[in-house]
């Protein structure tokens, strides 16, 4: 064998090369992406929201003895300063299908996927169980109504989804 020729299997050491080239650059997109593309949403304060999970339940058997139903509904009302505002109307009835008033309302529109836009949200009561508030979302998209209804010792929570267009 002269010099200039190569020995048999020469490249099999460029095959272990390439294949940890391609391994170091997928792991390095992926960690760029991971980075880049975090909303930086995370639960806050999970340890003690586990550690209460039973005054959860607690709260919600209370709810179910009320009888209570509400219903939510969201209808955008574009102005001509923004095509996003709109009204978020909830109606609550008591079991036997008569308004429930006197309530006070707590709530929040919650942006599922993007932390920093979060509303507080004024209901007022329009009567027979019927409750407004005007908002303008900053967002399009999937947001989150988290509502505490309260009257006296009476505890009413829920969460509903709305679509702002």
């Amino acid at each position: 064998m002269s010099k200039s020729e190569r020995q048999d299997g020469w490249w099999y050491p460029w095959i272990f090369v390439g294949a940890f080239a391609i391994i170091i650059s997928v792991n390095a997109t992926m960690a760029f992406l991971a980075v880049d593309t975090w909303t930086g949403l995370e639960t806050k304060d999970h340890f003690n929201k586990g550690n209460n999970y039973n005054t959860v339940l607690d709260q919600r058997t209370q709810q179910k003895a009320l009888g209570w139903s509400s219903e939510f509904t969201y209808e955008n009302i574009a102005t001509a300063d923004d095509p996003r505002s709109g009204q978020f109307v909830l109606t609550f009835k008591a079991p036997d299908g008569s308004g429930v008033s006197g309530l006070a309302i707590q709530a929040r529109a919650v942006r599922p996927t993007h932390e920093g836009y979060d509303q507080d949200l004024v209901f007022t009561a329009r009567g027979k169980g019927v409750y407004i508030a005007n908002a303008t979302l900053p967002l399009k998209g999937l947001w989150e109504l988290r509502f505490r209804a309260n009257r006296a010792d009476e505890v009413y929570i829920e969460r509903q989804r709305v679509e702002v267009r």
